[in-house]
């Protein structure tokens, strides 16, 4: 769309991103013909720019929407730039447009404006009602008013007025893309500024948003619309809840954002938020910039993302996680970056700091759902984006009624709880609407996209219960469809969580650094600190230590389910994982057995920690350290995790059944000795630490693999891994 700035130094860039393929991306605009091709490596990136010329400046339709095809799997990033104003955007693939879209822009200001661009269709047939005002080939329309145009393949339009626009309706007889903004934008920190976002179709909007304001801002903006009447919404904050009622989509709601919410709407509804406040910080005057929020039905667990050396960059990631435990950011714990973080109602939201970097990056948790936000501010310029609500891989669409849908019920047992997936279809035959969906709890109510209602099922909490039958633990409640102001239930579908007996871990050398380990419905973490106050996370090798030094280790169950306990029941030092000759123990039924070995007090039951001491493991060329690992539930019984140390006189299994046992191994390492510690004659051992993991009758092995291979120096001996 058309910049404020029309010269030779304004372009819009598009960042090509690849995944687990090579792809040959081809870039074309019809008139002014461009066609540029590029073979971008797996995991990679590559930068294709369009100059001024290929800026919609005309006032009715051309041929310059910019149509990208790949042979792979692709995400693209549009930044729009210029010498004192930018934003940017992720764009969506053709599987991800729709028929039916509203506009959101900004109140003030001068010359908002939206584009509408046909892609592969021979005819795209489109219709505009209008609100506000706009005047189209001379004709001015204004509020309720609609006109009609075409557009061909490749052709795009483009229309601006000094009213608001939010609110107009766009409908088309095939997919097309839309795009809205402002040339001009002038609010609280700046006279002049571009505004950039590609929309979202009707059918990806939610019922559920999570807010947070970036970079600590109280004055900021967000806006609500509609496209069904009679839509209520609530805006539920640390300080107070308000209610609002939009009587149409030509009626929005603009209110301001001064902290961390949740929006609850009656029917689905588009959230956009306007960074406008500019606070002193790593700059002191930042312009504003528009992104769409996604509803929280809308998030996963993988991103990929890009990132401009012009700006200070930052990660905004929203999520029903706790903390930053399970987070990997360029493959590494997000631990290691500073961030802020602010919680509202099971919600964390997580400001990471990135910098000033250029290209790509991506950001995941091991089991957690998410969405992400991506801005970057510098003096009189920033830009920002939002992802969620966009298909992670282009060539696998959604599916349709005609397409793969199956109207039954879908469980998910995941770490931090369960998602029972319930088809729309099911919910209309019952003549029911989406917020008469709910659990155990009538206030845990079900959300929704084009065609499943979606209710998330909390383990502690919502009228769940812990329940123990035959040696094993469920988590279980009942999934309700209510008539409202009554007690009759048309729909009633009981969902339960086992925890399974016997589980095998399949793990990735991704990141390099593992340390997190998937079991069903729990995450077990092992790792190694550098002190005994297990702060400084030992995550960089080689790893330096003195050779009567101590290790620390911590094994901790990741779930939001605080009534877990863990043990460490079990621990043995042995040349290899198969030999059961040699070997010292460390832990026998929870009793130590090393005199090194020390246990440090936790204040929570999910987590332990003990540390011992390196040289013990000098006699032995390659040594492994294999622990046994329980987790239990507090309201399960008999629980052996509270039984603490068993000698042999009291020895008895708490578990009742005989356990299979499951592996995987794990890469941690090199360790370097320090100088003056060893002989380089002398051959060092390095560790590879397996953890078998127990949740009351579930038995699983995590391996920790250090193998020794020694490099001669002057100074000192250096361990490297092998690779497993």
């Amino acid at each position: 769309m058309e910049n404020y700035f029309v010269s030779e130094g304004t372009t819009f860039q598009l960042y090509l991103v690849t995944y687990d393929k090579p792809a040959t991306v081809t870039v074309m605009v019809s008139q002014p013909e461009f066609n540029q091709t590029v073979h971008i490596e797996r995991d990679s990136y590559s930068l294709v720019t369009l100059n001024y010329t290929y800026m919609i400046t005309e006032k009715h339709v051309t041929s310059k929407a910019v149509l990208v095809q790949s042979d792979a799997a692709l995400s693209v990033f549009g930044f729009y730039t210029a010498a004192a104003t930018a934003d940017a955007m992720a764009c969506l693939a053709v599987e991800d447009l729709g028929t039916e879209y509203y506009i959101s822009t900004a109140a003030s200001g001068t010359a908002k404006q939206f584009a509408v661009a046909n892609g592969l269709e021979d005819t795209a047939l489109v219709n505009v009602t209008v609100s506000g005002s706009l005047t189209y080939n001379g004709v001015e329309f204004t509020k309720g008013q609609s006109f009609s145009f075409s557009l061909g393949y490749q052709q795009s339009v483009q229309f601006q007025s000094s009213s608001d626009l939010t609110g107009t309706r766009i409908s088309s007889t095939v997919p097309v893309a839309v795009f809205s903004g402002q040339r001009c934008f002038s609010g609280m920190s700046t006279s002049c500024d571009t505004l950039v976002e590609q929309l979202y179709p009707v059918s990806r909007w939610g019922h559920v948003f999570v807010l947070a304001p970036f970079l600590n801002h109280t004055q900021d903006s967000i806006t609500m619309v509609t496209s069904s009447p009679e839509t209520q919404v609530f805006v539920d904050g640390a300080t107070e809840t308000r209610e609002y009622f939009i009587e149409n989509a030509r009626s929005p709601v603009r209110i301001g954002l001064k902290e961390m919410s949740i929006v609850n709407a009656s029917k689905p509804i588009m959230v956009s938020y306007l960074l406008q406040e500019s606070k002193p910080g790593v700059v002191t005057n930042y312009d504003p910039f528009f992104v769409t929020i996604p509803p929280s039905s809308a998030s996963r667990s993988y991103y990929k993302f890009v990132t401009q050396e012009t700006y200070f960059n930052y990660l905004f990631i929203v999520t029903p996680a706790t903390s930053e435990d399970g987070f990997y950011l360029d493959h590494h714990p997000l631990s290691l970056y500073s961030f802020s973080i602010q919680y509202f109602r099971g919600y964390s939201a997580f400001n990471v700091f990135l910098d000033k970097s250029e290209g790509q990056h991506e950001v995941y948790h091991d089991s957690t759902p998410f969405t992400i936000f991506v801005y970057g501010i510098e003096n009189a310029i920033s830009y920002g984006y939002s992802m969620g609500q966009e298909t992670i891989y282009p060539d696998a669409p959604l599916p349709t009624p005609t397409e793969g849908y199956e109207p039954e019920g879908t469980l998910h047992c995941l770490s931090n709880g369960a998602e029972y997936q319930l088809p729309l279809s099911m919910v209309v035959e019952a003549h029911l609407d989406v917020p008469d969906i709910h659990l155990e709890d009538p206030l845990c109510q079900a959300v929704a996209d084009e065609y499943f209602a979606f209710i998330q099922i909390p383990f502690s909490g919502c009228g769940s219960n812990v329940l123990s039958e035959d040696g094993k633990t469920y988590y279980e409640n009942t999934v309700y469809g209510t008539i409202p102001g009554t007690s009759i239930h048309r729909i009633e579908i009981p969902v339960k969580c086992e925890m399974q007996m016997n589980e095998t871990l399949g793990m990735s050398l991704h990141p390099k650094v593992t340390d997190v380990v998937s079991l069903g419905h729990y995450n077990v973490s092992l790792q190694l600190y550098q002190s005994e106050d297990f702060s400084n996370l030992i995550t960089t090798y080689p790893y330096e230590v003195d050779i009567h030094g101590r290790l620390y280790v911590e094994f901790k169950v990741v779930s939001s389910d605080q009534n877990l306990q863990i043990l460490v029941e079990n621990c043995k030092a042995s040349p290899s994982l198969e030999d059961n000759e040699q070997m010292y123990r460390l832990i026998q039924q929870g009793c130590p057995q090393d005199t090194t070995l020390q246990t440090h007090a936790v204040s929570d039951q999910r987590l332990q920690r003990f540390s011992l001491h390196v040289f013990k493991f000098n006699s032995f060329g390659e040594v492994y350290l294999s622990c046994n690992v329980i987790v239990c539930h507090n309201g399960t019984s008999p629980n052996r995790c509270t039984q603490g140390c068993q000698n042999r006189r009291h020895r008895r299994d708490a578990r009742g059944s005989p356990v299979h046992l499951a592996a995987a191994r794990l890469s941690q390492g090199p360790i370097v000795f320090k100088s003056g510690d060893l002989q380089t004659s002398h051959t060092v051992p390095y560790f590879m630490l397996v953890a078998v993991i127990s949740m009351m009758a579930l038995l699983t092995a995590l391996a920790l693999a250090i193998q020794k291979r020694v490099l001669k120096s002057r100074d000192y001996s250096l361990l490297q891994c092998t690779e497993d």
